[in-house]
């Protein structure tokens, strides 16, 4: 049995517990697994250990979310944002594979804590949200996915700034992570991120993530709507501090 599980890393139990606050925090909000995840699994293992495990273990519950967010979203409008995202996403990828490690945990945290001031001051685009907007949007969010494994702030402020209702808002923003994870994963198959020890511990670890973004999903009908905006942002802001500094004293 012990030879039959020599593929988990070490510090297992870290891991689960990470993956637990970050499923939460996707079913609650519609993104930010991303957030949490990725800056504390890097700093621990390596940037691309936690965008690959971070991608396989979302495979069920993007599967899960999409038929949510598909029955509230505006597809018509979203659609261009969601395109441009995806095709950008590989170019970013490029940076990730050819920048030495340190340089993108730091600008990983970096790039948090920037997104956590601007959510959090309630910062808005002041210009009206037209179609060249979302797809500027959705370019940037890609570069930043395919190389720090966070895309979604760039994407979220700009669909914070529709002023649509925090349904409509969660909806769209589960569609958009949707085309993310989908190309992604492709991505990271071009690039042969993808090891044998990745797949099988984000297969056993992809059912406590799902049950995880299952109860963040039922927090938010029951009232979690209530805190929506900026429920989330203290602790990704603490995230993004603590791993800024562990890079700093790492080098």
């Amino acid at each position: 049995m012990e030879d039959f599980f020599n593929f988990v890393p070490d510090n297992y139990f870290l891991i689960v517990i990470v993956v637990v606050l970050s499923g939460f925090l996707r079913g609650f909000i519609g993104f930010g697994s991303g957030l949490l995840m990725i800056p504390i699994l890097s700093y621990f293992y390596s940037p691309v250990f936690a965008m690959v495990f971070n991608i396989v273990i979302e495979i069920p519950a993007t599967i899960y979310l999409t038929f949510i967010g598909v029955k509230k979203s505006n597809l018509k409008e979203i659609t261009p944002m969601m395109i441009t995202m995806m095709l950008s996403i590989p170019f970013g990828m490029i940076f990730l594979v050819s920048v030495d490690e340190q340089i993108i945990k730091t600008l990983m945290s970096s790039f948090l804590i920037l997104f956590v001031i601007l959510i959090g001051s309630g910062w808005r685009i002041k210009s009206s949200i037209t179609s060249h907007v979302l797809t500027l949007g959705g370019f940037i969010s890609g570069l930043m996915q395919g190389s720090t494994g966070m895309g979604g702030p760039p994407y979220v402020t700009v669909l914070l700034s529709k002023n649509d209702s925090d349904e409509v808002t969660r909806a769209n923003i589960l569609v958009i992570t949707s085309g993310l994870v989908i190309s992604a994963i492709i991505s990271l198959y071009f690039f042969g991120l993808f090891t044998k020890n990745i797949l099988l511990t984000g297969a056993i670890t992809a059912p406590i993530y799902v049950f995880s973004t299952y109860l963040g999903t039922r927090f938010f009908n029951v009232s979690g709507n209530k805190y929506y905006r900026n429920s989330s942002l203290i602790a990704l802001g603490i995230v993004g501090v603590a791993t800024l500094i562990g890079v700093f004293i790492q080098n």
